[in-house]
C-alpha cells in the first residue's frame, strides 16, 4: 500500500494513544502515508489488558485525516509466545511490512513530538530521495530532550549541558527492528530535536508504562528495581531535582542531569525551553556521520581490545 510514498510514518498505538493528538499534527503534513498500529485486543507487549475509548480514538483519526493518508492496521502485536521485548521488535516490524519496501520508513512513539519535522523529510530527502531495497542500510537519528516530571507549574526535564544528548535511529531506509528501532545498521546523527514526553505522566500511567514497555523486559525486569525507581520518581520536586544526576534507569549518565521550564502544557513548554545547543560542531558531526572514519574506528577499538585482551 506505501508503493511510491517516500515518507512512511509509523506509530505504535496503545492505552496512551491520546498523546497522538499532540505528535500526530507536527508529522501529519510531511508525511505521505501514516500508520497507526493497534492490538487487535487491546492489550500491552506484556499481554496485559487496556482500557481504550473505541469512540474517541476512531473520531479523533475521523477529524484529524482530512487528506486520507491515515491507515488504522488491526492486528496480533502481543504474542504469548513473546516477551515485552520481542512483541516490540515485531510490531514495529509489521508495520514497516504493512507500508511497504522502499522510500524513509520513520518510526514515532505516541509521546514523542518532532520540533520541525518538515526540516528533517527534507534533510531525508537530501540524503536520498527515493530509497530502494537495493540501497545500503542506513538509520538516521534524532537528538531527543525526555521531560520527566509534569509539575504544578512545569516540566522537569533532562538538561544534558555540554554533552551529547540522547540521540535515537527515527528513520531508515531498511526497517529491520532487532532492538525497539535500534539495528547494525550505520546510524547518522542530525541535529533535529525529538521532545519525549516519556516519564511525565501521571502516577498510574507512569507505574503501568514501566511494568509494560519493551525495555522492562530487560533492563527494569526485577520488580524491586521497577518499585525503587518509581519511587525515586515520585519524590522529584520543584526544590530537590537540582541534587538528582545520572536519572536513566538502564545507563545513568545518559540523563547527566535535570532541569525545569515553567509551563503549562507541551506547546508552552516547547516554546519557553531553552533552544537546545547541539554538542557537536559542523566539523565533529561530519566527522561522526562518515562511514569511512567510522569503519576505521571501529577496526581499531576492536585492535585496541584484543591488544588489551593480552596483557
Amino acid at each position: 500500500m506505501g508503493e511510491n510514498k517516500t515518507i512512511k510514518t509509523g506509530f505504535c498505538v496503545a492505552y496512551d494513544w491520546k498523546l497522538l493528538k499532540k505528535s500526530i499534527p507536527r508529522i501529519y503534513a510531511n508525511s505521505d502515508i501514516i500508520c497507526l498500529a493497534i492490538d487487535i485486543n487491546r492489550k500491552s507487549w506484556a499481554g496485559n489488558k487496556y482500557d481504550f475509548d473505541e469512540d474517541a480514538f476512531f473520531n479523533f483519526v475521523k477529524e484529524i485525516d482530512i487528506e486520507r493518508k491515515i491507515d488504522i492496521y488491526q492486528d496480533n502485536f502481543s504474542l504469548d509466545a513473546l516477551d515485552k521485548r520481542q512483541n516490540c521488535n515485531r510490531h514495529r516490524a509489521l508495520i514497516a511490512e504493512r507500508m511497504g519496501a522502499g522510500g524513509w520508513h520513520i518510526q514515532v512513539d505516541a509521546d514523542e513530538y518532532f520540533l520541525n519535522f518538515e526540516g528533517f523529510t527534507e534533510y531525508l530527502k537530501h540524503l536520498n530521495p527515493n530509497p530502494l531495497p537495493t540501497h545500503k542500510p542506513l538509520n538516521v537519528c534524532c537528538p531527543f530532550v525526555p521531560l520527566i516530571k509534569k509539575m504544578d507549574t512545569g516540566y522537569l526535564y533532562v538538561n544534558f549541558r555540554d554533552t551529547l544528548p540522547e540521540i535515537i535511529p527515527i528513520a531508515t531506509n531498511k526497517p529491520d527492528y532487532q532492538r525497539a528501532r535500534q539495528n547494525g545498521h550505520f546510524n547518522k546523527i542530525s541535529d533535529y530535536y525529538v521532545i519525549h514526553e516519556t516519564w511525565a505522566r501521571d502516577e498510574g500511567e507512569l507505574w503501568y508504562k514501566i511494568n509494560n514497555w519493551g525495555h522492562a523486559a530487560e533492563e527494569l525486569k526485577e520488580n524491586d528495581k521497577r518499585l525503587s525507581y518509581y519511587n525515586l520518581w515520585k519524590s522529584l520536586d520543584r526544590n530537590n531535582y537540582q541534587y538528582v544526576s545520572n536519572f536513566h534507569p538502564i545507563i545513568g549518565r545518559v540523563w547527566p542531569a535535570l532541569d525545569f521550564c515553567e509551563s503549562e502544557n507541551i506547546e508552552e513548554f516547547i516554546d519557553r525551553i531553552p533552544k537546545p545547543q547541539f554538542a557537536l560542531s559542523s566539523f565533529q558531526l561530519f566527522l561522526a556521520n562518515n562511514r569511512n572514519i567510522a569503519r576505521v574506528k571501529s577496526v581499531l577499538n576492536r585492535v585496541s581490545a584484543k591488544i588489551w585482551k593480552f596483557q
